[in-house]
């Protein structure tokens, strides 16, 4: 791909600490960060590479992106940071898009959440509890899209459209999404074969450095060690933009209900009536309530209409357990946020944590998160801008840097059109960002905006942004 055109302005600006690129892929993240080192080539960080089931042509999308970080980086990152297994984050690393330029480059290390480490009790947990949701939401949308009941098959297209955040339909292995090579699982496993160096991080532990780069250090936010916490994913009343929704667990009720429990007390106690009432063959001549032309008229199988809930909590308890780091610039203090998709519960964790480091001049200091967010000069909005992922006055509210930079990574025509999302962005946040910032990008636009958007050293491309600090 050839090499974006050099401006007069690019020359005269040679000098920065962070340039940080958001690619323009469509409805997905991928960030590419380059810190200058003091002698050679500069540090490569990069966070995720995905974009949304529904997007045209996403493999020729993808692969033009992962060959421009390639051209970009020449064909060497040092750090990979994966926030959550998500397709709209993952998916760039999957045989059915880019995995083949990515099979080519050199990654120094994999970041990820403690959620990915083996052998840890709760991330185990968390596994086993992702597996059996997505086992109960599948049977439950292919049970709905067989039944006659009105209203059955839509229910089954939207909550397919959330289950796709785990990858395709079905994959050349015969297996759906996570489940199989084609999904967000196997293009995690494909990472973890090829990187050798992996690292996992706890919210709250010592603060890292960035292999070679000096000045930097990196603070990890979530997601929260607590299982209530990472189960509580939405805004509670005021606390968020609006839009705030109860969720619910249902995942055993489901598994047993549907057959895919071991336990045959645990079937018969799912089941919305008594046995007694559950006839599959007429036992009289005017039994109407089993013919096969009445089956439209029966109610057994509308119990399955709450499996809506049901995939939606596990969207966003996936999303909830997202990597959130904090890049600090130490001679300025300045702070660079990204928070993947994480919600409510993550967000509010950071409340707790607290950290003993140096500052510049080599004085003992404490660090709170609240601290980070007031000194944050950069924000990478949270879940492409929807109502559960940036918190009000414990969150934005925090950010008071008058420089302040937000990129969303989001297209509007994707999330209203094709996956029928029409509250992402959400337009309180974007309105409040438009406010607050010196700069606001949203991906699939061409403005800038903001309170001073002519102030910042931000560039437009047709494949991605960048923004110089």
């Amino acid at each position: 791909m050839p090499k974006p055109k050099t401006t007069k302005a690019d020359k005269k600006e040679t000098q920065y600490r962070v340039r940080i690129r958001m690619y323009r892929q469509g409805l997905g993240d991928c960030f590419l960060l380059t810190f200058p080192k003091g002698t050679g080539e500069p540090a490569q960080v990069m966070i995720d590479c995905g974009v949304v089931l529904g997007t045209e042509k996403p493999n020729v999308v993808m692969t033009k992106v992962a060959q421009h970080i390639s051209n970009e980086t020449k064909g060497k990152v040092d750090a990979l940071v994966i926030t959550h297994e998500h397709w709209d984050h993952l998916s760039g690393f999957t045989k059915a898009q880019a995995q083949a330029v990515f099979e080519k480059m050199q990654f120094g290390e994999l970041w990820m959440a403690w959620t990915e480490k083996d052998g840890q009790p709760l991330a185990e947990q968390l596994r086993k509890d992702r597996e059996a949701k997505q086992a109960a939401a599948r049977a439950a949308k292919e049970r709905l899209a067989k039944s006659k009941a009105k209203g059955a098959k839509e229910r089954a297209q939207r909550m397919n459209a959330v289950l796709e955040f785990f990858g395709a339909a079905k994959g050349k292995d015969g297996k759906e999404g996570g489940e199989g090579a084609e999904g967000t699982a196997g293009a995690l496993a494909f990472l973890k074969r090829k990187i050798a160096n992996q690292r996992t991080f706890e919210p709250g532990g010592t603060p890292f450095t960035i292999p070679g780069v000096e000045g930097v250090r990196v603070f990890v936010l979530g997601p929260p060690m607590d299982a209530q916490m990472l189960g509580s994913t939405d805004p509670r009343q005021g606390e968020g933009y609006g839009l705030a929704v109860k969720s619910m667990s249902l995942a055993s009720a489901f598994a047993a209900g549907l057959g895919i429990e071991e336990r045959s007390g645990d079937r018969e106690l799912a089941q919305p009536f008594a046995a007694s009432f559950r006839r599959a063959i007429p036992t009289q001549p005017g039994d109407l309530y089993c013919r096969p032309k009445n089956d439209w008229r029966r109610i057994d199988a509308d119990w399955l209409a709450v499996g809506e809930r049901l995939a939606l909590q596990l969207d966003r308890d996936t999303n909830n357990t997202s990597l959130v780091l904090a890049f600090e610039l130490m001679d300025t203090q300045e702070v660079l946020l990204f928070v993947g998709d994480a919600q409510a519960g993550n967000w509010r964790s950071w409340e707790a944590l607290k950290w003993k480091v140096k500052n510049k001049d080599g004085e003992n200091v404490e660090v709170s998160a609240f601290d980070l967010l007031e000194r944050t000069i950069f924000y990478k909005v949270g879940h492409h801008g929807s109502h559960n992922a940036t918190l009000r006055e414990k969150g934005l509210g925090k950010m008071k840097n008058p420089e302040l930079v937000a990129m969303i990574p989001v297209d509007e025509k994707v999330a209203h059109d094709v996956k029928n999302w029409k509250h992402m962005p959400l337009p309180a946040l974007r309105d409040q960002l438009k406010k607050q910032c010196a700069a606001f990008i949203q991906a699939d636009t061409n403005r800038v905006e903001g309170v001073k958007p002519g102030t910042k050293r931000i560039e437009s491309k047709p494949l991605y942004f960048d923004c110089f600090l």
